[in-house]
């Protein structure tokens, strides 16, 4: 009890140091825990959990022969990748030993017929002719539900009617049915359940008739790199099955080689694969066939779309990552500067002097020393050990988005547990050490507060002197009382 109400009154006595360490120790804590947590999650999302990524891979053509395809010439659809193209890749892959499944999306441009007309926006078709163009529309055919999830116009939602049917295996698939744009269907006074034609892009006399089914609206921008799709406004598309578009004899057979112009379609053939592991594998072998050909490239749009919503974690990685390193370093030499202040001020020398001569040992008031600093560290690093905790998901989410989500691990709970005990039992060590450098010759060196007699000292002090007169011979003067006289003397002479 003596030791805890010293080490109590010392820590009062320097409010302003006690109230500073702990502000620091509260401020370290918490920070380390919120810079590791996001650090740590920046890790993990680029190792385990890019790894578990449900990955793709496409083979579409490069930037460079994009530049070479221009909505206003059906000559440059030849930059295309075709049927006969894919075989050679899907070759491979199976060469592999990977059996993939894969979805296919297939455009081309169409034109209006009699009162149909498009949507008006901004277009880079200019006044061109629709036999220049191939029209103002889009046929998008989709193989499956996938394919229409990974529509590079943007993703879309239903407002009415119903969607298509991917009955790839039926031997009456629905040949007829579309889903069109709301802004499509209210310039055209279209409704669920209603007719229209459209006409191919290479012949203006070939109609299509074909069934509103459903009406959506666009819930994403669009992501496309054909200058072909882009050049149109994409509330012009018109989605179909893979069924409707081949019966409309829009997708050439692979050995039909006299196709050209804008009856060859955008082809876009993604495979699915398990996991980046396999997608790197499956790179890996084709490669060693001299794959991707000129003028194409193998990506991931799966992969790509994930990478790139690592950016803002990336960002905030790299200043979180400075900033705790910072916060540990100046955070740190602080505490230990503050603490060996406490335990060496001058102060602290009059008060361990009095201490040992009034019997109190070294290792007693090392403790005290100690849980100084037990007091001022530790409750504030608990504090901030649990405001880290539950504070850094929603603050990090304010930094970051919603595409990542920090959490602190149980792993680097315990970590920072033993890792923040290990250092306040370090520096109370450092100043329970103090006692083993304090000398005897300072007992009464010291010229501060703590070194001050006390009256009872005095007394005992006079008392002693007293019984020494007393044992002196008669007329024989004490030298204390003489010391004593003299000095009142020369006092009532100075008065």
């Amino acid at each position: 009890m003596f030791v805890l109400s010293n080490a109590w009154r010392a820590l009062t006595r320097a409010k302003g140091r006690t109230a500073l360490t702990a502000l620091i120790t509260l401020a370290v804590t918490f920070g380390t825990v919120a810079g590791l947590a996001v650090v740590q999650e920046n890790t993990a999302a680029h190792t385990d959990e890019y790894n578990a990524q449900a990955a793709n891979l496409a083979i579409r053509p490069s930037a460079a022969a994009w530049k070479k395809v221009s909505p206003t010439d059906s000559a440059s659809t030849k930059q295309y990748m075709t049927w006969t193209s894919y075989t050679e890749y899907a070759t491979v892959i199976q060469q592999a030993g990977v059996n993939l499944d894969f979805t296919v999306t297939e455009t081309v441009p169409a034109r209006t017929t009699g009162d149909l007309k498009a949507v008006e926006g901004e277009s880079s078709l200019g006044s061109a002719s629709d036999d220049k163009t191939g029209g103002q529309l889009l046929w998008r055919a989709f193989w499956t539900a996938d394919a229409a999830k990974a529509s590079d116009l943007g993703t879309f939602k239903l407002v009415d009617g119903k969607n298509l049917s991917y009955d790839n295996q039926s031997s009456d698939p629905d040949v007829t049915s579309a889903l069109v744009s709301s802004a499509f269907a209210k310039a055209n006074g279209l409704k669920v359940g209603d007719k229209f034609k459209v006409a191919t892009a290479a012949d203006a006399n070939t109609t299509y008739e074909l069934t509103v089914r459903g009406i959506y609206e666009y819930t994403a921008a669009a992501d496309s790199d054909n200058p072909v799709v882009t050049a149109r406004n994409r509330e012009n598309a018109i989605f179909t099955n893979y069924q409707a578009y081949s019966k409309a004899g829009l997708d050439p057979s692979a050995d039909d080689h006299s196709v050209s112009g804008w009856q060859v379609p955008d082809l876009n053939v993604v495979f699915n694969v398990t996991n980046a592991e396999t997608y790197d594998k499956l790179v890996a072998e084709l490669k060693k066939a001299k794959l991707p050909a000129s003028g194409f490239t193998i990506s991931s749009p799966a992969l790509d779309a994930y990478t790139k919503s690592l950016e803002p974690l990336d960002a905030v990685t790299g200043n979180v990552k400075t900033g705790t390193i910072v916060l540990l370093a100046v955070g740190g030499v602080l505490l230990l500067a503050l603490v060996l202040f406490g335990v060496w001020g001058p102060k602290r020398d009059d008060e361990i002097g009095m201490a040992l001569v009034s019997g109190v040992s070294r290792g007693r008031l090392g403790w005290q020393f100690m849980l100084e600093v037990f007091f001022e560290t530790l409750p504030f690093y608990v504090i901030g050990l649990i405001a880290g905790i539950f504070a850094t998901k929603p603050l990090a989410g304010a930094l970051i988005g919603t595409g990542h989500e920090v959490t602190v691990a149980s792993g680097l709970i315990w970590n920072t547990v033993w890792g923040g005990l290990g250092a306040i039992l370090v520096l109370a060590i450092l100043a329970a050490v103090r006692l083993a450098f304090f000398r005897a010759d300072k007992l009464f060196a010291a010229d501060g507060d703590w070194g001050t007699v006390s009256e009872t000292e005095i007394i005992e002090s006079e008392a002693s002197g007293q019984e020494a007169g007393k044992s002196q011979p008669a007329g024989q003067s004490n030298p204390a009382e003489s010391t004593t006289s003299t000095t009142h003397d020369d006092a009532e002479a100075q008065a």
